[in-house]
């Protein structure tokens, strides 16, 4: 029965060592995703600021003539 209960013991453990590391594997590539949406939600940050700062930049009659290129002309 010794024998038995050792290889029952060296089963367990290397179930449990091929769970760790699949969920260290599942952890790491969480994190991967995680990078990714914030370093795109940085860009769009950054775009956005940009944006914004050369609006503010213009003056009232070149925001207008810019403001007409995406305005839609009435009949």
């Amino acid at each position: 029965m010794g024998r038995l209960q050792l290889y029952g013991l060296m089963a367990a453990a290397f179930m449990l060592g091929l769970m760790g590391i699949y969920s260290a594997g599942v952890a790491r590539g969480q994190d991967k995703i995680k990078r990714k949406l914030d370093a795109r939600r940085i860009h769009v940050m950054k775009s956005n600021k940009e944006i914004t700062d050369e609006v503010n930049a213009l003056d009232d009659t070149s925001l207008a003539a810019r403001a007409r290129e995406w305005v839609r002309k009435d009949k």
